[in-house]
């Protein structure tokens, strides 16, 4: 079978492994639709989370944990799940043309796809799922100023779904250095958009959202955020200061600032405006299984949500270079797929 298979730092390939097959407790499924997810490109660059998120097979490693596909073979011992049903699974090596799911328990670690829902869709589930987590750990209320830190699969789906769960923010503004997502952001419903590379951020959203004296340092002021996601982390290449320092600088008094972007090392930051501010920091990785899988895939059923929107290119898996090179260009893409 055909597969993406990772060998080091900027090389991967497409190339022919040994198709595996379902043993007890697993099943088999015919991938039809896998993403790319930004640890998958931790991985490419760096060599991050191998065992987390790639399956190992004599050739090197096979990423790609956001798929869905055709059952094709199901294992003894496995309740609910028929050859031939549509699906979406947890499991590692995504990126080919046959995934082994274990162990494959129906609503846990698979979830049949309402005919709504097309393979692509489903496909960005597990992101969806993520970005829903992340939204509702920040409790975000009517009425409040938030800024998201980073338009990418994972930030435009915290605007999706703060849209989608019917918060009447007064402001919803966007961050990031790649003119085509903030676009897209804006598209989606962001009231304002940010080129962090090209304008000075903190006096950009002073003036969006306004500022205050600090109650108890009356010189100092703060502008007036009330929720801030950070949906970028730390990017070791980048040399602007972490997302989450630029956070703090903007959050008022008592805000709140949720982490959910990956960090690909330490970093050296001023947690000066936290101490004054008395900011509330909230860590937020991956989501509630199975809620929070569940919820995600009655978003896209219902149109609550337009996935579609997010998938710029997609690709065979004998250009797998030519796609993880096309998802690490942020300025050219915002979610690359690959298809069968």
């Amino acid at each position: 079978m055909k597969a993406a298979v990772y060998h080091a730092p900027y090389n991967v390939t497409g190339e022919e492994v040994e198709k595996p097959q379902a043993g007890p407790g697993e099943i088999l499924v015919k991938m039809k639709a896998c993403g790319i997810c930004g640890s998958d490109l931790h991985t490419y660059r760096l060599g991050l989370f191998q065992d987390e998120i790639t399956k190992a097979v004599p050739q090197g490693r096979i990423p790609g944990h956001e798929f869905a596909g055709d059952v094709v073979e199901v294992g003894a011992g496995v309740d609910g799940i028929a050859v031939g049903d549509r699906v979406m699974a947890l499991a590692a090596g995504g990126m080919a043309d046959y995934v082994v799911v274990t162990p494959a328990v129906l609503n846990f670690t698979v979830y049949k796809l309402p005919p709504e829902v097309s393979y692509e869709e489903a496909a960005t589930l597990e992101p969806l799922a993520t970005s829903l987590h992340c939204a509702k750990l920040g409790t975000p209320a009517n009425g409040e100023q938030v800024v998201v830190f980073g338009a990418g699969i994972i930030g435009l789906g915290i605007i999706q779904c703060l849209k989608a769960l019917g918060v009447d923010l007064k402001k919803l503004i966007v961050a990031d250095v790649a003119d085509n997502r903030l676009a897209l952001a804006k598209k989606l419903g962001a009231t304002d958009v940010i080129n962090v590379r090209t304008t000075d951020f903190v006096e950009k959203v002073t003036e969006m959202v306004g500022s205050a004296p600090l109650m108890l340092v009356p010189t100092q002021t703060t502008p007036l955020v009330d929720l801030v996601y950070d949906a970028v982390g730390y990017i070791k290449d980048n040399p602007a200061p972490p997302a989450l320092e630029q956070a703090l600088n903007v959050t008022r008094e008592w805000g709140r600032v949720v982490v959910v972007g990956v960090y690909e090392g330490p970093v050296t930051m001023d947690p000066m405006a936290m101490v004054a501010k008395q900011i509330k920091i909230q860590g937020s990785y991956a989501y509630n299984i199975p809620d929070e899988l569940a919820e995600g895939l009655e978003l896209i059923r219902a149109k609550k949500v337009d996935r579609n929107a997010l998938i710029t290119h997609t690709f065979p898996l004998e250009k797998a270079k030519e796609a993880f090179e096309t998802q690490a260009n942020a300025g050219a893409s915002v979610k690359v797929i690959f298809k069968t």
